[in-house]
């Protein structure tokens, strides 16, 4: 398969999406196997970058096609998704040092194939791109909710509900966020050796030339844009590590589980946090592990035996009604990790942006609620009851939070001085709450969580 049968592939694969969005990363892994074609690793790579890139950006390439034509005529599907992928590459390359000629050859070779008769309209639209740039072809970098929306290739509705939730500045920063990646975090498990023991051993053991960064507020996490190799390694695959984003971890750490405890994680598939939790109390707790899902609570099982972790027990049961008799006792600690949203994750899943709508926070909080409610039950007094979720979305967060503390006068929100360990206090907001998107320098996911605890 040559560099040119990708692009292709990639197109045809777009005009898919766009006719009935799906899941990104099955959709493309169907077209490639569809080609019966051999292609590497690094083809690969390239196809999985340049489609996620066309997704995440194309509102923003759209503009550009707006103000480059000479004439409002409607375009084709596959004629505007070849201009969508090399304005991608044109603007932001994956390859430095390949000229901004070939990739204008190519795609005008591209609609050759796929769109005959319209390659002198593809070579004049990326030829002017080309010559006016970026900066003049964008609207003035403001405020505006459409200009933010083009700039940064975000819906408009949720511009104006982050300007609505956070105001202006701090909607500034979600912006740069969604498309700013990070590379992939890793958690070192604890069970096994340090941070500083792995990344010693690592060094010494391999030949490979890996730039790791350890994470700023996590002890056992690190980053690296470079994921492949580790998780091709053993050291994955001996259950030496995990991939988890920082503020995940940090959730783990809020609710500081302790040896000898019972847990209740709800919503556990498939597994990270559970993990995490097990690790944290030198895996001498009992973790109930809920999903409604038996699917996912395989890839719980899976997370199990990776790890080599004896305390979580795994049970598929719906959280929105209540626990049946054999697990109903009084929990030293309830993790409600609430289904949601996900806006929090947003960098990370290009097509998420467009298939999510402006009332699924609000369908959502009804049933976080209802989990948070259900869960609450179980939980002994004095004991530590965590709501989180993946989501920017206040519906989502504070409003279920204080909706749950309004109708529940026997639980309180700890205060920042009854956080433990200690160390997490800096990390809270204004409103005791975790938001690890504007945790400074912005190189974490959003996550949200609230602790409570049950006084009588």
């Amino acid at each position: 398969m040559t560099d040119q049968d990708i692009r292709q592939i990639i197109c045809q694969l777009l005009v898919k999406w766009e006719d009935q969005p799906q899941a990104l990363d099955q959709l493309l892994e169907k077209h490639l196997e569809q080609a019966q074609a051999e292609y590497n690793q690094i083809q690969r790579a390239l196809a999985t970058n340049l489609t996620a890139g066309v997704v995440r950006w194309h509102l923003r390439f759209d503009h550009y096609i707006s103000k480059l034509q000479n004439r409002r005529k409607k375009i084709k599907p596959e004629l505007r998704n070849i201009l969508r992928l090399a304005l991608f590459e044109l603007e932001f390359p994956a390859d430095k040092a390949r000229p901004d000629y070939a990739v204008v050859s190519q795609a005008v070779n591209l609609a050759k194939i796929m769109t005959p008769g319209r390659e002198g309209f593809v070579n004049g639209i990326l030829r002017s791109f080309l010559r006016q740039g970026a900066d003049e072809l964008l609207p003035e970098n403001s405020d505006k909710p459409n200009n933010l929306s083009i700039h940064h290739s975000l819906p408009i509705w949720l511009i104006k509900k982050w300007q609505n939730d956070f105001g202006k500045p701090d909607t500034q920063n979600l912006c740069r966020q969604a498309n700013r990646f990070a590379g992939t975090t890793f958690r070192v498990n604890r069970l096994k050796l340090s941070r500083d023991d792995f990344f010693h051993r690592f060094e010494n053991e391999n030949d490979l030339t890996l730039k790791l960064e350890p994470g700023l507020y996590s002890e056992n996490a690190f980053s690296t844009f470079q994921a492949a190799p580790l998780l091709d390694s053993e050291w994955f695959k001996k259950g030496f590590l995990s991939v988890q984003d920082e503020g995940a971890q940090l959730i783990g750490e809020l609710l500081n589980p302790q040896p000898g405890e019972v847990i209740l994680d709800a919503c556990a598939a498939p597994g990270g946090k559970a993990a995490h939790l097990a690790e944290l109390c030198g895996d001498n707790s009992t973790i109930i592990a809920v999903d409604r899902d038996p699917e996912r609570l395989k890839l719980v099982d899976e997370t199990i035996k990776r790890l080599g972790l004896s305390s979580i027990k795994p049970v598929c049961i719906d959280l929105s009604k209540p626990l049946p008799t054999d697990l109903e006792q009084d929990y030293d600690a309830i993790l409600v990790d609430a289904p949601c949203s996900g806006l929090g994750v947003i960098r990370r899943r290009a097509d998420l942006r467009w298939r999510k709508k402006p009332g699924e926070s609000r369908q959502l909080a009804i049933i976080q609620l209802q989990i948070l409610q259900n869960c609450s039950r179980y939980l002994k007094i004095g004991g530590r009851l965590l709501y989180a979720t993946c989501t920017t979305s206040r519906e989502e967060n504070q409003a279920v939070v204080q909706h749950f503390l309004s109708e529940n006068r026997n639980f309180h929100q700890l205060s920042r001085e009854e956080i433990k360990p200690s160390r997490l206090q800096a990390l809270l907001n204004q409103e005791d709450f975790l938001e690890t998107c504007f945790i400074k320098p912005f190189t974490m996911d959003g996550f949200f969580a609230a602790i409570m605890t049950r006084t009588n």
